[in-house]
């Protein structure tokens, strides 16, 4: 057994005992000490930490897992289990982990930070949904005065979203244009 592990971002070696992580680097997985005489590709994952089993890909950044026994990315920290929706604004990502699930999107709750500085976005201004079968809805709130706008178009009732959709909250137009989304992603079906 090897009495040091090493981590590969800061390069440090560490007594065993420290356990699993680099005691600097929340999160970074300690490796087993690399051989100085062979060169290591950064894209190589070891047979032996993977059982044999395929390394699981990260959904987010990409980044193959450096043991099969992981549940988080070791580069961008998102669990390795695909999320059932993301839709990304300028100021974050909405992630909905599992379907089927909800989340209310506006000023106010969990996701109100990432539209604190759009005051023509509603406290409650549309619910994001995923249904059973994977399926994305979005329905707007009656009383956000502003609308809630799919590819462009208004919408006022619940109203189907896919890959590549782009969601908008309030008005496009000058002094206070509302935030559009990136595409919306669903990585839980990509693969």
């Amino acid at each position: 057994m090897d009495t040091e592990l090493h981590c590969p971002r800061c390069g440090s070696n560490y007594p065993a005992e420290t356990g699993y992580f680099c005691p600097r680097h929340a999160g970074e997985e300690l490796m087993p000490v690399p051989d100085a005489t062979e060169p290591v590709a950064s894209e190589a994952v070891p047979e032996a930490t993977t059982g044999g089993a395929p390394a699981p890909e990260c959904w987010s950044c990409g980044a193959r897992a450096t043991d099969f026994r992981n549940d988080r990315c070791t580069v961008c920290h998102q669990s390795l289990v695909p999320p059932a929706l993301v839709i990304s604004f300028p100021s974050g990502p909405v992630v909905l982990p599992a379907r089927p699930g909800s989340v209310e999107l506006g000023r106010a709750g969990e996701y109100g930070h990432l539209f604190a500085r759009y005051p023509n976005v509603s406290r409650r201004h549309a619910t994001v949904r995923v249904d059973e079968e994977g399926i994305a809805w979005i329905t707007p709130f009656p009383e956000a005065p502003n609308g809630t706008f799919v590819n462009g178009t208004e919408i006022h009732d619940r109203t189907r979203v896919r890959p590549g959709d782009q969601i908008r909250f309030a008005t496009d137009q000058e002094p206070h244009v509302g935030p559009i989304s990136e595409s919306i992603r669903q990585p839980g079906l990509d693969r």
